[in-house]
Protein backbone atom coordinates (compact mmCIF):
# COMPACT_ATOMS: atom_id res chain seq x y z
CA UNK A 1 0.00 0.00 0.00
CA UNK A 2 1.54 3.06 -1.06
CA UNK A 3 0.21 5.93 0.39
CA UNK A 4 -0.71 5.57 4.77
CA UNK A 5 -3.19 7.70 6.72
CA UNK A 6 -4.47 7.67 9.95
CA UNK A 7 -8.53 7.36 8.94
CA UNK A 8 -9.79 7.81 5.67
CA UNK A 9 -13.63 8.97 5.54
CA UNK A 10 -15.49 7.13 2.58
CA UNK A 11 -18.00 9.47 0.94
CA UNK A 12 -17.94 13.42 0.19
CA UNK A 13 -21.42 14.12 1.20
CA UNK A 14 -22.03 16.58 4.41
CA UNK A 15 -21.71 13.62 6.95
CA UNK A 16 -18.00 12.62 4.99
CA UNK A 17 -17.34 16.16 4.91
CA UNK A 18 -17.89 17.29 8.36
CA UNK A 19 -16.52 14.13 9.90
CA UNK A 20 -13.04 14.80 7.98
CA UNK A 21 -12.80 18.56 9.12
CA UNK A 22 -13.48 17.53 12.77
CA UNK A 23 -10.77 14.81 12.62
CA UNK A 24 -8.16 17.37 11.69
CA UNK A 25 -9.33 19.70 13.53
CA UNK A 26 -9.08 17.29 16.65
CA UNK A 27 -5.76 16.43 16.34
CA UNK A 28 -6.21 13.68 13.51
CA UNK A 29 -2.89 13.73 11.55
CA UNK A 30 -2.86 12.60 8.23
CA UNK A 31 -6.80 12.56 7.08
CA UNK A 32 -7.93 11.56 3.65
CA UNK A 33 -11.60 12.36 2.05
CA UNK A 34 -12.59 9.80 -0.29
CA UNK A 35 -15.55 10.37 -2.84
CA UNK A 36 -16.33 8.51 -5.99
CA UNK A 37 -17.22 11.51 -7.77
CA UNK A 38 -17.53 14.74 -7.45
CA UNK A 39 -18.04 16.32 -3.77
CA UNK A 40 -21.43 16.65 -2.75
CA UNK A 41 -22.91 14.39 -5.67
CA UNK A 42 -25.12 11.83 -4.07
CA UNK A 43 -28.21 12.43 -1.54
CA UNK A 44 -26.82 15.42 -0.36
CA UNK A 45 -27.32 17.81 -2.86
CA UNK A 46 -30.87 16.56 -2.89
CA UNK A 47 -31.51 17.81 0.24
CA UNK A 48 -34.23 20.33 1.35
CA UNK A 49 -31.70 21.35 3.63
CA UNK A 50 -34.10 22.11 6.67
CA UNK A 51 -32.56 22.98 10.21
CA UNK A 52 -34.94 22.45 13.21
CA UNK A 53 -34.48 20.75 16.64
CA UNK A 54 -38.14 19.27 17.13
CA UNK A 55 -37.73 15.34 17.83
CA UNK A 56 -39.49 13.25 20.26
CA UNK A 57 -35.94 11.00 20.83
CA UNK A 58 -33.73 13.43 23.46
CA UNK A 59 -30.23 12.91 21.89
CA UNK A 60 -31.31 13.56 18.18
CA UNK A 61 -32.81 16.74 19.77
CA UNK A 62 -29.08 17.43 21.34
CA UNK A 63 -27.47 16.72 18.14
CA UNK A 64 -30.01 19.11 16.10
CA UNK A 65 -29.08 21.77 18.87
CA UNK A 66 -25.30 21.48 18.52
CA UNK A 67 -25.61 21.17 15.25
CA UNK A 68 -27.65 24.60 14.85
CA UNK A 69 -25.19 26.41 16.99
CA UNK A 70 -22.89 25.57 14.02
CA UNK A 71 -25.05 26.77 11.25
CA UNK A 72 -26.04 29.89 13.11
CA UNK A 73 -22.12 30.90 13.59
CA UNK A 74 -20.78 29.05 10.40
CA UNK A 75 -17.63 30.61 9.97
CA UNK A 76 -16.56 31.09 13.40
CA UNK A 77 -17.39 26.71 14.05
CA UNK A 78 -15.63 26.23 10.82
CA UNK A 79 -12.75 29.20 11.15
CA UNK A 80 -12.93 30.36 7.84
CA UNK A 81 -14.11 34.02 6.70
CA UNK A 82 -15.07 32.53 3.52
CA UNK A 83 -17.34 29.31 5.06
CA UNK A 84 -21.04 30.27 3.80
CA UNK A 85 -23.75 28.20 4.60
CA UNK A 86 -26.71 29.85 2.87
CA UNK A 87 -28.23 29.94 6.51
CA UNK A 88 -31.59 31.74 6.66
CA UNK A 89 -33.18 32.14 9.91
CA UNK A 90 -36.65 31.63 9.44
CA UNK A 91 -38.17 29.52 12.35
CA UNK A 92 -40.07 26.54 12.50
CA UNK A 93 -43.52 25.50 13.30
CA UNK A 94 -44.96 21.87 14.07
CA UNK A 95 -49.04 21.44 13.56
CA UNK A 96 -50.68 18.81 15.37
CA UNK A 97 -54.31 17.72 15.21
CA UNK A 98 -56.46 17.06 18.31
CA UNK A 99 -55.94 13.60 19.86
CA UNK A 100 -52.58 11.45 20.65
CA UNK A 101 -50.38 13.60 17.80
CA UNK A 102 -51.32 17.19 19.80
CA UNK A 103 -50.65 15.48 23.15
CA UNK A 104 -47.03 13.96 22.16
CA UNK A 105 -46.03 17.02 20.62
CA UNK A 106 -46.88 19.07 23.72
CA UNK A 107 -44.73 16.48 25.54
CA UNK A 108 -42.18 16.57 23.06
CA UNK A 109 -41.51 20.87 23.14
CA UNK A 110 -41.29 20.11 27.10
CA UNK A 111 -38.50 17.30 26.62
CA UNK A 112 -36.57 19.25 23.76
CA UNK A 113 -36.43 22.44 26.21
CA UNK A 114 -35.16 20.19 28.60
CA UNK A 115 -31.92 19.29 26.59
CA UNK A 116 -31.81 22.70 24.89
CA UNK A 117 -33.70 23.06 22.28
CA UNK A 118 -35.31 26.99 22.47
CA UNK A 119 -38.69 25.87 21.58
CA UNK A 120 -42.19 26.83 23.14
CA UNK A 121 -45.96 26.28 22.58
CA UNK A 122 -47.99 29.14 20.72
CA UNK A 123 -51.71 29.60 20.32
CA UNK A 124 -52.82 29.65 16.53
CA UNK A 125 -53.32 33.72 16.90
CA UNK A 126 -49.53 34.32 17.61
CA UNK A 127 -48.98 31.51 14.33
CA UNK A 128 -50.61 33.27 12.23
CA UNK A 129 -48.64 36.73 12.71
CA UNK A 130 -45.11 34.57 12.36
CA UNK A 131 -47.19 33.31 9.49
CA UNK A 132 -50.15 35.22 7.92
CA UNK A 133 -50.91 32.87 5.04
CA UNK A 134 -51.58 29.98 7.30
CA UNK A 135 -55.51 28.39 7.71
CA UNK A 136 -55.44 26.61 11.34
CA UNK A 137 -59.09 26.12 12.28
CA UNK A 138 -58.02 22.27 12.41
CA UNK A 139 -54.86 22.63 14.72
CA UNK A 140 -54.93 21.59 18.19
CA UNK A 141 -51.55 22.15 18.99
CA UNK A 142 -48.52 24.58 17.47
CA UNK A 143 -44.84 24.55 18.58
CA UNK A 144 -42.40 27.06 17.85
CA UNK A 145 -38.66 27.51 16.99
CA UNK A 146 -37.57 30.59 16.49
CA UNK A 147 -34.05 30.18 16.05
CA UNK A 148 -34.55 27.12 13.11
CA UNK A 149 -34.18 27.50 9.70
CA UNK A 150 -32.55 26.27 6.25
CA UNK A 151 -29.36 26.17 4.46
CA UNK A 152 -27.93 25.34 0.88
CA UNK A 153 -26.47 22.09 0.97
CA UNK A 154 -23.67 22.31 -1.35
CA UNK A 155 -22.23 25.46 -0.16
CA UNK A 156 -22.53 23.68 3.28
CA UNK A 157 -20.90 20.77 2.22
CA UNK A 158 -17.88 22.64 -0.02
CA UNK A 159 -17.30 24.97 3.11
CA UNK A 160 -16.32 22.03 5.26
CA UNK A 161 -14.28 20.88 2.72
CA UNK A 162 -12.51 24.07 1.58
CA UNK A 163 -11.99 24.27 5.52
CA UNK A 164 -11.11 20.84 6.19
CA UNK A 165 -8.35 21.34 2.74
CA UNK A 166 -7.27 24.15 4.68
CA UNK A 167 -6.22 22.35 7.69
CA UNK A 168 -4.51 19.90 5.98
CA UNK A 169 -6.89 17.34 5.27
CA UNK A 170 -6.57 15.65 1.74
CA UNK A 171 -9.23 15.01 -0.50
CA UNK A 172 -9.47 12.34 -3.14
CA UNK A 173 -12.49 13.38 -6.09
CA UNK A 174 -13.04 10.69 -8.65
CA UNK A 175 -11.60 7.51 -6.78
CA UNK A 176 -14.19 4.78 -5.82
CA UNK A 177 -14.16 2.40 -2.89
CA UNK A 178 -14.55 -0.69 -4.07
CA UNK A 179 -13.47 -3.13 -0.87
CA UNK A 180 -11.60 -2.86 2.89
CA UNK A 181 -8.19 -3.97 3.63
CA UNK A 182 -8.80 -6.28 6.81
CA UNK A 183 -6.59 -8.17 8.91
CA UNK A 184 -7.17 -9.99 11.70
CA UNK A 185 -10.61 -8.87 11.86
CA UNK A 186 -9.22 -5.21 11.68
CA UNK A 187 -9.38 -2.29 8.82
CA UNK A 188 -6.41 -1.62 7.91
CA UNK A 189 -7.09 0.13 4.03
CA UNK A 190 -9.34 0.94 1.39
CA UNK A 191 -9.04 -0.74 -1.72
CA UNK A 192 -10.02 2.11 -3.94
CA UNK A 193 -10.26 2.80 -8.23
CA UNK A 194 -6.96 4.62 -7.79
CA UNK A 195 -5.14 2.19 -5.36
CA UNK A 196 -4.89 0.55 -2.43
CA UNK A 197 -4.69 2.90 0.42
CA UNK A 198 -3.31 2.24 4.00
CA UNK A 199 -5.21 3.28 6.99
CA UNK A 200 -5.77 3.36 10.62
CA UNK A 201 -9.29 4.10 10.79
CA UNK A 202 -11.81 3.65 8.21
CA UNK A 203 -15.33 5.87 8.48
CA UNK A 204 -17.93 4.73 5.79
CA UNK A 205 -20.42 7.90 5.85
CA UNK A 206 -22.03 6.86 1.92
CA UNK A 207 -25.33 7.20 3.24
CA UNK A 208 -27.95 5.78 0.48
CA UNK A 209 -24.89 3.66 -1.29
CA UNK A 210 -24.35 1.97 2.15
CA UNK A 211 -25.32 -1.46 0.77
CA UNK A 212 -21.52 -1.88 -1.02
CA UNK A 213 -20.72 -2.14 3.23
CA UNK A 214 -22.61 -4.99 3.27
CA UNK A 215 -21.01 -6.54 0.26
CA UNK A 216 -17.16 -5.46 1.79
CA UNK A 217 -18.43 -6.59 5.79
CA UNK A 218 -21.15 -9.26 5.45
CA UNK A 219 -22.98 -7.51 7.93
CA UNK A 220 -26.56 -7.17 7.78
CA UNK A 221 -27.82 -3.40 7.65
CA UNK A 222 -31.00 -3.42 8.12
CA UNK A 223 -31.17 -0.82 5.61
CA UNK A 224 -33.58 0.23 2.41
CA UNK A 225 -33.59 2.89 -0.09
CA UNK A 226 -36.11 4.96 -1.11
CA UNK A 227 -37.41 7.80 -3.57
CA UNK A 228 -38.74 11.27 -2.36
CA UNK A 229 -40.31 13.83 -4.27
CA UNK A 230 -39.99 17.82 -3.65
CA UNK A 231 -41.99 19.86 -5.58
CA UNK A 232 -42.16 23.95 -5.74
CA UNK A 233 -45.33 25.80 -6.35
CA UNK A 234 -45.75 29.52 -6.85
CA UNK A 235 -48.67 32.19 -5.99
CA UNK A 236 -49.75 35.59 -7.00
CA UNK A 237 -47.30 37.39 -4.34
CA UNK A 238 -43.77 35.73 -3.89
CA UNK A 239 -43.51 33.78 -1.38
CA UNK A 240 -41.24 35.35 1.43
CA UNK A 241 -37.95 34.25 1.92
CA UNK A 242 -37.90 34.37 6.03
CA UNK A 243 -41.55 33.05 6.56
CA UNK A 244 -41.49 30.27 9.11
CA UNK A 245 -41.09 26.53 7.73
CA UNK A 246 -44.26 24.67 8.43
CA UNK A 247 -44.49 20.68 9.32
CA UNK A 248 -48.33 20.06 8.88
CA UNK A 249 -48.79 16.84 10.96
CA UNK A 250 -52.45 17.06 10.02
CA UNK A 251 -51.31 14.94 6.44
CA UNK A 252 -50.40 11.37 6.39
CA UNK A 253 -47.64 12.10 4.41
CA UNK A 254 -46.28 14.41 7.11
CA UNK A 255 -45.86 17.13 4.29
CA UNK A 256 -43.81 20.22 5.39
CA UNK A 257 -43.09 23.39 3.28
CA UNK A 258 -40.28 26.03 3.20
CA UNK A 259 -39.53 29.04 1.04
CA UNK A 260 -37.67 28.51 -2.16
CA UNK A 261 -36.14 30.60 -4.59
CA UNK A 262 -37.74 33.21 -7.11
CA UNK A 263 -40.79 33.34 -4.27
CA UNK A 264 -42.01 29.93 -4.44
CA UNK A 265 -42.63 27.43 -1.56
CA UNK A 266 -40.86 24.41 -1.48
CA UNK A 267 -42.77 20.93 -0.26
CA UNK A 268 -41.63 17.60 0.90
CA UNK A 269 -43.23 14.44 2.74
CA UNK A 270 -41.93 13.08 5.65
CA UNK A 271 -43.15 9.57 4.27
CA UNK A 272 -41.77 6.74 3.30
CA UNK A 273 -41.63 7.30 -0.18
CA UNK A 274 -40.99 4.81 -3.23
CA UNK A 275 -38.92 2.09 -2.14
CA UNK A 276 -35.82 1.34 -4.63
CA UNK A 277 -33.12 -1.32 -5.06
CA UNK A 278 -30.36 1.17 -5.41
CA UNK A 279 -30.01 5.26 -5.26
CA UNK A 280 -29.53 4.96 -9.27
CA UNK A 281 -32.86 4.20 -9.64
CA UNK A 282 -34.38 7.27 -8.02
CA UNK A 283 -36.11 8.12 -11.13
CA UNK A 284 -36.77 12.25 -11.76
CA UNK A 285 -40.54 11.81 -13.29
CA UNK A 286 -43.00 12.94 -10.88
CA UNK A 287 -46.54 11.79 -11.38
CA UNK A 288 -49.09 14.78 -12.07
CA UNK A 289 -51.51 13.13 -9.67
CA UNK A 290 -48.95 13.30 -6.99
CA UNK A 291 -48.34 17.21 -7.56
CA UNK A 292 -52.08 17.83 -7.30
CA UNK A 293 -51.86 16.23 -4.36
CA UNK A 294 -49.63 18.07 -2.54
CA UNK A 295 -50.99 21.07 -4.06
CA UNK A 296 -54.42 20.50 -2.74
CA UNK A 297 -52.52 19.61 0.85
CA UNK A 298 -50.76 22.83 0.46
CA UNK A 299 -53.98 25.32 -0.59
CA UNK A 300 -55.77 23.56 2.11
CA UNK A 301 -53.21 25.07 4.65
CA UNK A 302 -52.48 28.10 2.94
CA UNK A 303 -55.53 29.02 1.23
CA UNK A 304 -53.26 31.69 -0.89
CA UNK A 305 -51.99 28.97 -2.81
CA UNK A 306 -55.82 27.82 -4.03
CA UNK A 307 -54.72 28.77 -7.56
CA UNK A 308 -50.92 27.94 -6.88
CA UNK A 309 -48.72 27.29 -9.78
CA UNK A 310 -46.61 24.31 -10.53
CA UNK A 311 -42.63 25.22 -10.89
CA UNK A 312 -40.58 22.16 -10.64
CA UNK A 313 -39.82 19.16 -9.29
CA UNK A 314 -36.98 16.77 -8.52
CA UNK A 315 -36.07 13.58 -6.31
CA UNK A 316 -33.81 12.08 -4.17
CA UNK A 317 -32.74 8.92 -2.05
CA UNK A 318 -33.36 8.32 1.70
CA UNK A 319 -31.24 5.78 3.19
CA UNK A 320 -33.70 4.52 5.87
CA UNK A 321 -32.82 2.43 8.65
CA UNK A 322 -36.44 0.22 10.66
CA UNK A 323 -36.94 3.07 12.94
CA UNK A 324 -36.18 5.81 11.10
CA UNK A 325 -32.61 6.78 12.52
CA UNK A 326 -29.11 6.34 12.01
CA UNK A 327 -26.75 3.83 12.90
CA UNK A 328 -23.29 5.45 14.04
CA UNK A 329 -20.11 4.17 15.67
CA UNK A 330 -17.96 1.01 15.50
CA UNK A 331 -18.88 -1.43 13.14
CA UNK A 332 -19.19 -4.57 14.98
CA UNK A 333 -16.54 -6.67 14.68
CA UNK A 334 -14.55 -4.61 12.48
CA UNK A 335 -12.24 -3.12 14.72
CA UNK A 336 -11.23 -0.03 12.77
CA UNK A 337 -14.89 0.59 11.19
CA UNK A 338 -16.73 3.39 11.89
CA UNK A 339 -20.25 3.40 10.36
CA UNK A 340 -22.43 6.69 9.42
CA UNK A 341 -25.85 5.47 7.34
CA UNK A 342 -29.49 5.27 7.50
CA UNK A 343 -30.13 8.99 8.45
CA UNK A 344 -33.79 8.58 7.08
CA UNK A 345 -34.11 12.40 6.18
CA UNK A 346 -32.43 13.60 9.45
CA UNK A 347 -28.39 13.92 7.97
CA UNK A 348 -28.24 17.41 6.91
CA UNK A 349 -29.65 18.76 10.01
CA UNK A 350 -27.73 16.39 12.32
CA UNK A 351 -24.16 16.62 10.21
CA UNK A 352 -22.19 18.94 12.02
CA UNK A 353 -22.80 17.38 15.44
CA UNK A 354 -22.30 14.47 13.72
CA UNK A 355 -18.84 14.86 12.45
CA UNK A 356 -17.47 15.86 15.20
CA UNK A 357 -18.74 12.95 17.41
CA UNK A 358 -17.78 10.55 14.86
CA UNK A 359 -14.09 12.50 14.82
CA UNK A 360 -14.19 12.22 18.76
CA UNK A 361 -15.00 8.32 18.74
CA UNK A 362 -12.51 7.44 15.62
CA UNK A 363 -10.04 9.33 17.80
CA UNK A 364 -11.01 7.65 21.45
CA UNK A 365 -11.75 10.68 22.82
CA UNK A 366 -14.89 11.48 25.07
CA UNK A 367 -17.87 12.36 22.82
CA UNK A 368 -19.82 15.01 23.48
CA UNK A 369 -23.10 13.40 22.61
CA UNK A 370 -23.50 9.61 23.57
CA UNK A 371 -24.28 7.78 20.65
CA UNK A 372 -23.72 4.56 21.63
CA UNK A 373 -28.02 3.76 21.28
CA UNK A 374 -27.24 4.50 17.53
CA UNK A 375 -25.32 1.30 17.68
CA UNK A 376 -26.19 -1.13 14.72
CA UNK A 377 -26.44 -4.02 17.18
CA UNK A 378 -30.20 -2.37 18.16
CA UNK A 379 -31.73 -3.80 16.00
CA UNK A 380 -30.84 -7.48 16.83
CA UNK A 381 -31.56 -6.66 20.28
CA UNK A 382 -34.68 -4.90 19.84
CA UNK A 383 -33.45 -1.42 21.33
CA UNK A 384 -34.85 0.51 18.69
CA UNK A 385 -34.72 3.96 19.25
CA UNK A 386 -38.90 4.72 18.19
CA UNK A 387 -39.97 8.17 17.85
CA UNK A 388 -44.08 9.18 19.56
CA UNK A 389 -45.08 10.07 15.97
CA UNK A 390 -44.76 6.72 14.15
CA UNK A 391 -43.04 5.96 11.29
CA UNK A 392 -41.52 8.83 9.80
CA UNK A 393 -38.75 11.29 9.42
CA UNK A 394 -40.17 13.37 12.34
CA UNK A 395 -38.55 10.95 14.44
Amino acid sequence: MSEIYDAVVIGGGVVGAATAFNLKKLGCDRVLLLERAETCSGGTAKSCAIIRTHYSIATNTELAVRSLETFSNFREALGDADADCGWVNSGYLILAPEGDIAENLTANLAMQAGVGAETRPISREEATELHPHLALDDIAAIGYEPRSGYADPYQTTQSYIRAAIGLGVEVKRFSAALGLVCENNRVIGVETSSGTIAAGSVVAAIGPWSHALADWTGLDLSLEISRHIVVTFGAAEPYGRTLPIVKDLTTVNKMYFRPATDGAVLVGTGDHGDPIETPGEADATVDMEFIAHQGAQLAHRMPSFADGEFKRSWTGPYDITPDWNPVLGPAPGFDGLHLAYGFSGHGFKLAPAVGRVLAQGVLGMEADIEISAYSLARFATGELLVGSYGIGSIS
